[in-house]
């Protein structure tokens, strides 16, 4: 594994602060140069800070069985997820948001990445009310960025800058 140390992002009004572990960003990286030129992306699992202003991802999934997956899409499978969130939940961790690829491509997201975190920010079965997206773009493991976005329900997209 290579150390790319953590990755932070905040947004300009540092409402939302999300810090991606080293160990979650290995895995994503690891997981889109296996895609190689299709997408593929899991969730995000992890905790939130005591003082409640930053989501620490502890954890990026990879590609659960059963996803559909192409050149130009991705629709992450719940297989197993369940069952994974119970037993982070047991270890004080929970889901945050999700990830995906865009191969070759950059890490903006489309109207269908928003319009998909819509959806998971107003559905209670999340329990998650302020979903992050995080998305991996370029020719990983050599040549890639990632954006952060997070969806809180009922309001525009805060896209999130990296912190230096």
């Amino acid at each position: 594994m290579s150390d790319h140390g953590d990755l932070a992002f905040r947004s300009l009004d540092d409402r939302f602060n999300v810090v991606i572990s080293n160990s979650a960003l290995q895995a994503m990286i690891d997981e889109c140069a296996q895609a190689g030129r299709k997408e593929t992306g899991g969730i995000l699992i992890g905790r939130i800070d005591p003082s409640g202003d930053t989501a620490v991802v502890i954890e990026a999934t990879p590609k659960p069985k059963g996803s559909g997956f192409g050149l130009f899409w991705f629709k992450r499978s719940p297989s197993g997820l369940k069952q994974l969130l119970a037993e982070r939940w047991n270890i004080g961790q929970h889901y945050l948001g999700e990830w995906h690829f865009h191969p070759g491509g950059s890490p903006e997201p489309s109207g269908s990445d928003y319009h998909s975190m819509e959806k998971i920010a107003a559905d209670h079965r999340y329990q998650c009310r302020e979903p992050i997206l995080v998305i991996m773009g370029g020719i990983p493991p050599d040549r890639w960025q990632v954006s952060a976005t997070v969806l809180a329900i009922g309001e525009a997209p805060y896209r999130l800058v990296t912190v230096e």
